[in-house]
């Protein structure tokens, strides 16, 4: 067996809707019996769930900083993939709409990108958050008798 109770490792499994592809989680068990087909079970933190799922060896391997995406500007920028559990912050944003998702991206990011931004990160997700605020009064139906907010 490859791997051990303990050891960190980065799902590669792609199975679909299960949608946890490059999460990293933690050995829990080991079946070591010749037949079992999914021998290790993982502790994954599945959008602020803890989840436990079963794997084969070739669905996993060991977590390094290696293992990690290679950062660039523009690919994996290590503002938005400081995340403990290997999500990045656009697995997390591109589930929301438009202002919810841009206001976490700037609350994520927030001190992170470069020295000095933090407090315009901040504004910036404030900004996006009031906007989405107006958008849902907006969009509330109105009681009888009152009047629609322009």
């Amino acid at each position: 067996m490859k791997f051990k109770a303990g050891d960190e490792v980065r799902v590669t499994a792609d199975r679909g809707a299960f949608g946890v592809k490059n999460v990293r989680g933690r050995v829990y068990s080991v079946n070591s019996h010749v037949t079992a087909p999914y021998p290790y079970g993982v502790k994954l933190y599945v959008w602020g769930r803890v989840e436990y799922r079963a794997f084969a060896e070739d669905e996993l391997r060991a977590w390094t900083s290696e293992a990690a995406p290679i950062s660039s500007p523009t690919e994996h920028p290590t503002h938005y993939t400081w995340l403990p559990n290997g999500v990045e912050v656009i697995d997390l944003t591109e589930h929301l709409n438009f202002n919810r998702g841009n206001a976490v991206k700037y609350l994520c990011r927030a001190g992170r990108k470069e020295a000095g931004t933090e407090l315009e990160d901040l504004k910036k997700a404030r900004w996006y958050i009031n906007r989405e605020i107006s958008r849902t009064e907006n969009q509330a139906s109105p009681t009888p008798g009152e009047k629609i907010k322009d």
